[in-house]
């Protein structure tokens, strides 16, 4: 991130979405999603030759014929908020059919005790807005943590214990959450017992507060 996000900590808004092929057109799609999001500006110029890259990948290790192969991107955006921010998005494959969006933007105001509350807000409405378009099975909002850390499964990706029906709501209902908030899509589970203020969205979506940042 130091060619464009500098320092740290960093706030992240993540998300999974299934991979059904592994094609240029799908990680595309995702891209071109990006322009239904008011308030996103993409930087970069080469977003064709950045997607050639992430489809190609690369190996993890050059020496070993076996290696895995690394398919990730970042593109580094402006996103408009109360105020325009900088922000780096990274697309990551993170099994066979899974890949993680993640939203990347500078968190050191969050450490702030004076920090405005209602800027935050800000994010979560982002984060909303992004579910409506992507609908994506599970989503959060962390600092310094991504949503694979809900799978409760310490390896290094690309590895298949990410699996896209891997993931389910037991983890982040059972145990205290680092995620300030997770969306859950109830297309793929309903939820009965919900210990933490939530509210319902449009598209069959369940926002969960944890309130992990400045409770």
């Amino acid at each position: 991130m130091h060619w464009w996000l500098q320092g740290g900590p960093f706030l992240e808004v993540s998300f999974l979405l299934e991979l059904k092929e592994m094609k240029k057109e799908s990680i595309q799609e995702v891209i071109f999603h990006l322009s239904k999001v008011d308030g996103i500006e993409i930087y970069d110029k080469n977003v064709d030759e950045i997607i050639d890259f992430f489809v190609r990948g690369y190996p993890y290790d050059e020496e070993d014929p076996q290696s895995n192969y690394i398919h990730s991107l970042r593109l580094r955006l402006y996103v408009s908020l109360t105020r325009k921010r900088k922000a780096t998005l990274q697309i990551d494959k993170v099994s066979s059919n899974a890949i993680m969006v993640n939203f990347w933007f500078d968190g050191t105001e969050i450490d702030e005790p004076d920090w405005d509350r209602d800027e935050f807000e800000e994010f979560t409405n982002f984060h909303k807005i992004l579910y409506s378009v992507y609908e994506f099975k599970i989503g959060g909002i962390a600092v310094e943590e991504d949503i694979l850390e809900l799978f409760g499964c310490d390896e290094t990706y690309p590895n298949e214990c990410y699996r896209y029906e891997n993931i389910s709501p037991d983890r982040f209902l059972r145990e205290l959450s680092h995620f300030e908030s997770i969306i859950w899509n109830e297309k793929y589970e309903k939820l009965t017992q919900i210990p933490n203020k939530h509210i319902r969205l449009e598209k069959e979506g369940i926002f969960i507060r944890f309130g992990s940042i400045h409770n």
